[in-house]
């Protein structure tokens, strides 16, 4: 944002910028300076060297981690004296990822749900019809890819973050006619509406305070990212700011100074992109939208969740400082000291057997020997009887090397899951003792990583659950029919949910029996709608279970979820 460029000035301060048309109210200049003044202190905070990192910031942490991840060789050594050696890295650390995330990705975690009427009693209807529709949006959402990649990344970064919302979005189309002319139309963007969960890169989110681990206690976030200007205008096109004056490429800067607002080309941006940023203050209940510096919400626009949550998720590999800091050592962090060792070991290895196999020689004489003598058959008569070529022996004891590095890596194995390709011997063939042996050590390796992803998951199942009450319990307005004014509900289909081959079918009425102040019901007239719900799907032998739910009435349960990490392992 702003923090990357700076109003140019001269010599005598005064501004060389262009001043901008866009001129906001009083209270949205308030509001751009409280952002920007947040926005460069916890810019500083993501970038300040910290001890739980080795000194090393967070987006410098995950820099380095995401190299070591990656097999990042770097370039080779530009002496010629010296480019022969290695530069090789052994994949220890990425496998160790690779195998852990498979281990608990074989089987996708849901959250499970708990319901209770307004008598604390349990509802396990409500609570079904919960679950079917958390399954519901999961599927809208792609939650098993979010879910697999979250997993990954709370093994390689500081911190894995998911986020999630429910978004409304419309596009222009164009609807061909017969005639070969077409017509404009709006209709509605599925691929950027609906349930929408993605991974947030830890340097996409600044955070008000380090040492708080909860993140919906921070006072503040930050979500700072850079997107094409077709996905803003997407999101954002019907915003009358966005239309007047975002441009990609162009970047509207605040002067404190005066007041005022100018324009600059941000190269950065590359013409075709525009920084968007999303500050949310839980004390001052906001929600405020900048794209390229312009605040294309209201001023004072709050949270739209109605449970006034931000609307993220975290966890990580390991806590850091019993659990007060934000951020979490990654597995790859943990594994980087035997990593660094096991590359040096590794290249040293290879540079012996180099020189082992083709030593160096040194000659003793006047005469001058290139290279050429060393080639297979070639015989190379000396001039000078006292000119010698003797190979230096060095590298005699390579199996040092080898054995320094097989502890070493027994070491890393200490610290993450051990994998099949490494039980003894390396033979290939292994044992139903073995294999017990391996599951049971994977289960005390990974059993902290598995309750970090439940406590992530059951996080995330909360504000699902709030999205799901919020936007998926009414009815849409355009969709009142005319003659009897009642509003439309949402259908919801899950197949295979009542047996292979059956369907379950989820149908808000807002017609359905409310019952008394405390919410009981006459079963009778239940029994009746039952029955009428049998005769309209086929009787006995239809393949479709209905659930017929009163929206106000679901809405007012109290759900709960719980997640048993146990089936990680």
């Amino acid at each position: 944002m702003i923090i990357n460029l700076e109003i140019p000035k001269d010599k005598k301060g005064n501004i060389l910028a262009e001043k901008s048309d866009y001129k906001p109210s009083e209270k949205a200049k308030e509001r751009t300076l409280q952002v920007l003044h947040d926005f460069h202190y916890s810019n500083q905070l993501m970038n300040k060297s910290l001890p739980e990192f080795n000194d090393k910031s967070v987006v410098e942490r995950m820099n380095v981690d995401q190299k070591a991840f990656n097999i990042y060789q770097g370039t080779p050594d530009e002496d010629p004296d010296l480019s022969w050696k290695s530069n090789a890295v052994r994949p220890i650390t990425r496998n160790k990822v690779i195998s852990v995330a498979a281990h608990l990705t074989g089987a996708v975690i849901f959250p499970g749900v708990e319901a209770q009427n307004e008598q604390d009693e349990e509802d396990k209807d409500a609570a079904q019809v919960m679950r079917d529709l958390i399954e519901w949006a999961n599927d809208q959402a792609n939650y098993e890819k979010t879910f697999m990649y979250g997993v990954i990344a709370a093994l390689v970064d500081p911190a894995v973050i998911i986020n999630t919302e429910y978004a409304k979005s419309v596009r222009t189309v164009k609807e061909m006619n017969e005639d070969g002319t077409w017509t404009k139309k709006e209709i509605e963007d599925e691929v950027f509406s609906g349930f929408q969960d993605s991974i947030v890169p830890v340097n996409e989110l600044f955070i008000n305070d380090i040492y708080e681990a909860d993140i919906q206690k921070q006072g503040y976030l930050i979500r700072r990212r850079v997107i094409d200007y077709s996905v803003a205008m997407s999101k954002y096109g019907e915003k009358e700011n966005f239309k007047k004056y975002v441009r990609p490429g162009i970047q509207i800067l605040f002067s404190e100074n005066n007041a005022s607002f100018y324009k600059m080309y941000d190269e950065s941006l590359r013409g075709r992109l525009v920084e968007e940023i999303i500050y949310y203050n839980r004390v001052e209940d906001l929600e405020l939208i900048f794209v390229n510096g312009v605040l294309i919400t209201d001023p004072d626009q709050p949270n739209p969740r109605k449970d006034k949550k931000y609307p993220f998720a975290k966890t990580g590999y390991e806590p850091i400082n019993n659990g007060k800091f934000f951020y979490y050592k990654s597995l790859v962090f943990k594994m980087s000291a035997d990593q660094s060792v096991i590359d040096t070991l590794y290249r040293m290895v290879i540079d012996g057997t180099y020189l082992k196999l083709m030593p160096p020689a040194v000659v003793y004489g006047n005469e001058t020997i290139n290279a050429s003598v060393m080639t297979p058959g070639t015989v190379t008569q000396f001039g000078n009887s006292d000119t010698k070529l003797e190979p230096l022996n060095i590298a005699n004891d390579l199996s040092a090397g080898y054995n320094t590095l097989d502890k070493v890596e027994r070491s890393l194995s200490e610290g993450s899951a051990q994998d099949l390709a490494n039980v003894q011997g390396g033979t290939g063939r292994v044992t139903a003792l073995q294999i017990a042996r391996i599951e049971e050590n994977a289960k005390v390796m990974l059993g902290l990583f598995g309750r970090m992803i439940g406590f992530l998951v059951k996080d995330f199942g909360n504000l699902r659950i709030s999205d799901i009450l919020q936007y998926l319990t009414v009815g849409e307005v355009n969709e009142i029919t005319s003659e009897s004014g009642e509003m439309k509900f949402k259908n919801f289909t899950l197949q295979d949910k009542a047996g292979v081959g059956k369907s379950r079918k989820i149908r808000f009425d807002i017609n359905m029996p409310s019952g008394n102040e405390n919410g009981e019901v006459d079963q009778s007239e239940i029994d009746n709608m039952q029955y009428d719900l049998l005769d309209e799907e086929g009787g006995l032998e239809s393949k479709t279970q209905i659930y017929k739910v009163n929206p106000e009435l679901f809405r007012r349960r109290k759900y709960l979820t719980k997640v048993t990490p146990d089936t990680l392992i």
